[in-house]
């Protein structure tokens, strides 16, 4: 989105400035994270590494021309990835052996960014964005309850006023008591600040009140009572960078150490990516504009390539800071050119005032968003899981208490194992959920048709037929995904269907995929059936399925005439084919108006004198009866050839709702409620058919009136069996 001659500068400006003034006391917790391993001396690298990777991601992102709306900061999971490789080179005997073995870890850190930045643009290039929106919700469930429990953690000992570093077994004797006033008087302000002034950010407002509580404290009781204050912003642009980490250690050492920040950087820019596919999701429901994802993964990662190689950390989409641009009016490119201009001037002018700011103001500040990153899925799935299992069937609970394991085992190894080992975990669960969903039975249901019918609307001779024989016709409905993994289900099903079926149709219209396994279990299928003289059709399977399974051999064993457009194409010509076994073929019949439902219980007489009065229309092939919208005015009887009825689609197409055969009254509806037609009615050949208008009827009324009672009678009966026929048809489609 670019600016036009529509542009909201005004908004642009306002968004930019207002998520700028609030990532300010985020950006001082988040950005301690990555360095807090390597203790107080390099808080202040740490906290300008961040606010620095704020400032480039809004100008590079207005230069790459990002998505509008989109803003980037630092987020808790990639500072504790950082922090996690931050620790396990403090270890390293190559770093001990540096000269100066700090400033080559922060190096390394910011080489890790670069490196992240590089793999999320390769993302980017590789189309992966879409296939990030599926990530399985436990998982990325879990890892976020995984980073706001380490959140929470890191929050505690500033709560009581002690360093990070202090074991625990000595917190309480040198804690400072007052300091869990000051964090919790913060944590309030941030969650009641909204209802207090719409204003001012509820975290702004708290950064503020937490430190005059801290100092007004101070100021009664001493210093003793409380904690320490934040370390300072010191100017802007990073001492240290990967440019001089190049001059000072040489490149070739650099290089050596790719293999051990690969694994960290590609967990930082799949986390990186998964955080810009939810705040373009956001963009697009508040702008109604549809955002490329894998530009956008292009343009953030060539971003952080250049950051990192200049001294700032990962700056990845920021949902909060998102949100506020786009509800304050931000829109373009240019609200990022604002919000990186307010956090330039934040640090320049006011960096030395952050040492005011007191450790458990930003531990309040840590607590609160450790809260917001636990959603109200996560909430519903555990109350559910521990308080309403009677409410839900046991395959319904089942799976119900699969992701909630999988949603705390993840949160668990972030905590114990760290937030690589939970990355790896959180991979393998949405695998094992991606099996076991596409492991599920795949046959919907299965049924015989001799209680379910097609659209094609017979006569009560035909219908008792049918009921008598319908049960030789059996349907299996297909449903998810046909593979090596479950197959071997749909072969075993088909085989005990066959043993009191002769026709098996095969509804594949909820088959999402078919493997080369399901494709040959479905040719061995029908091969297997033809030697027991049971036939195999296949129904309503997608075009791209139907290609592939013809490619597989499977129209060999399956002829043309036997694979069908839907499922009521099917059982309308097995139906044909069982009537025609029995001498029937009502298809092409011709029928006396005598032999219709219409004359039910009149005399051969009173039925002629009711032919006086219906008017014979012949129609030519495919012609239309009537159309949606004309006046309901006649209802008519077919006499020699099928009529569809067909509801018009939005893309031009139409859709067949009933079929009348020979013999069957139609069109009643309109004539009895005197409104306009709700379908079109079209013959599928040469035909004729009788009209009984509302006008001769009247005259019936007036002249034969025992014929009009007797032919009202008849039409509601008419109309009576249709509907018990639509009962059946839902109730089967409900206990599917």
């Amino acid at each position: 989105m670019t600016a036009g001659k529509n542009w909201n500068w005004k908004g642009d400006l306002m968004g930019g400035a207002s998520a700028a003034l609030a990532a300010v006391p985020v950006e001082l917790v988040y950005g301690l994270f990555a360095v807090a391993p390597l203790g107080s001396v390099y808080a202040n690298h740490g906290l300008r590494a961040a606010v620095w990777g704020c400032v480039l991601g809004g100008l590079l992102g207005a230069v790459f021309r990002c998505t509008g709306g989109m803003l980037t900061g630092s987020r808790p999971a990639t500072g504790l990835i950082l922090g996690a490789l931050a620790s396990s080179l403090l270890h390293h005997p190559d770093i001990q052996s540096a000269r100066d073995p700090l400033a080559l870890i922060f190096i390394l850190l910011l080489s890790c960014t670069a490196f992240a930045g590089a793999m999320q643009w390769l993302f980017g290039v590789a189309r992966v964005g879409r296939a990030l929106k599926f990530v399985p919700y436990p998982v990325l469930a879990g890892l976020l309850c995984g980073v706001a429990c380490l959140m929470t953690l890191s929050a505690l000992r500033p709560i009581v006023g002690v360093g990070n570093g202090t074991p625990w077994s000595n917190v309480f004797g040198v804690w400072h008591p007052l300091s869990a006033i000051v964090a919790f008087v913060t944590l309030a302000v941030c969650v009641k600040g909204p209802k207090l002034t719409k204003r001012i950010p509820g975290v702004v407002l708290a950064l503020f009140v937490g430190t005059a509580v801290h100092h007004a404290l101070v100021a009664l009781f001493g210093v003793g009572m409380l904690g320490s204050t934040s370390g300072h912003i010191d100017g802007l642009v990073p001492e240290l960078s990967v440019l001089q980490g190049l001059r000072e250690f040489g490149p070739a050492m650099l290089i050596d150490w790719v293999p051990t920040l690969a694994p960290f950087a590609l967990s930082i820019a799949a986390f990186a990516s998964l955080e810009t596919m939810l705040c373009l999701s956001s963009i697009e429901s508040a702008t109604h504009v549809r955002a490329n994802g894998d530009r956008e993964l292009r343009v953030q990662g060539l971003a952080n390539l250049l950051a990192g190689s200049f001294g700032a950390t990962p700056a990845v989409g920021n949902l909060s800071r998102v949100v506020m641009n786009v509800s304050t009016g931000g829109r373009t490119p240019v609200s990022g050119l604002a919000y990186a201009a307010v956090m330039a001037l934040v640090a320049l002018v006011a960096g030395h005032w952050v040492g005011l700011v007191p450790s458990a103001v930003t531990a309040g500040i840590l607590l609160f968003y450790a809260n917001a990153m636990v959603d109200d899925g996560v909430r519903r799935l555990v109350r559910q899981v521990m308080r309403q299992r009677s409410q839900f069937a046991p395959e319904q609970y089942r799976t119900l208490l699969v992701n909630v394991t999988v949603v705390f085992l993840v949160a668990l190894v972030a905590v114990f194992g760290g937030m690589m080992k939970a990355v790896g975990v959180g991979v393998v669960a949405a695998v094992v959920i991606f099996v076991h969903s596409s492991m599920k039975p795949p046959i919907r249901r299965v049924y015989a048709c001799k209680n379910c019918r097609s659209l094609k609307v017979r006569t009560p001779a035909h219908m008792e037929i049918l009921e008598a024989e319908g049960g030789r016709i059996a349907v299996i409905e297909v449903d998810g995904t046909l593979f090596f993994g479950t197959a071997d289900r749909l072969a075993v099903e088909a085989e005990r269907v066959a043993s009191e079926a002769s026709l098996i149709i095969i509804d594949m219209q909820r088959v999402r995929d078919v493997d080369p396994t399901g494709a040959r279990t479905l040719l061995q299928i029908a091969r297997k059936l033809r030697g027991k003289k049971v036939r195999v059709a296949i129904a309503g399977a997608p075009r791209l399925i139907e290609s592939f399974l013809t490619a597989m051999g499977l129209s060999v064993e399956i002829p043309v005439t036997d694979w069908h457009a839907d499922l009521d194409v099917a059982l309308e010509c097995a139906e044909d084919e069982l009537l025609a076994k029995h001498g029937v073929d009502d298809c092409h019949a011709t029928v006396r108006l005598s032999e219709t439902a219409l004359t039910a219980g009149l005399t051969p007489m009173q039925v002629d004198i009711l032919s006086g009065y219906m008017n014979r229309r012949v129609l030519a092939s495919e012609g239309r009866v009537f159309g949606q919208g004309d006046a309901g005015e006649s209802v008519f009887v077919a006499t020699d050839s099928v009529v569809d009825i067909l509801i018009p689609l939005n893309d031009g197409r139409q859709k067949r709702v009933a079929s009348f055969a020979p013999g069957i009254v139609f069109g009643e509806m309109a004539l009895l409620e005197g409104k306009p037609r709700s379908a079109d009615a079209v013959v599928k050949g040469p035909s004729a058919v009788l009209e009984l208008a509302r006008y001769r009827l009247d005259e019936i009324m007036q002249a034969h009136p025992e014929i009009a009672c007797q032919v009202l009678h008849n039409l509601s009966v008419i109309l009576a069996g249709r509907l018990r026929l639509t009962t059946q048809a839902l109730r089967l489609q409900a206990e599917g």
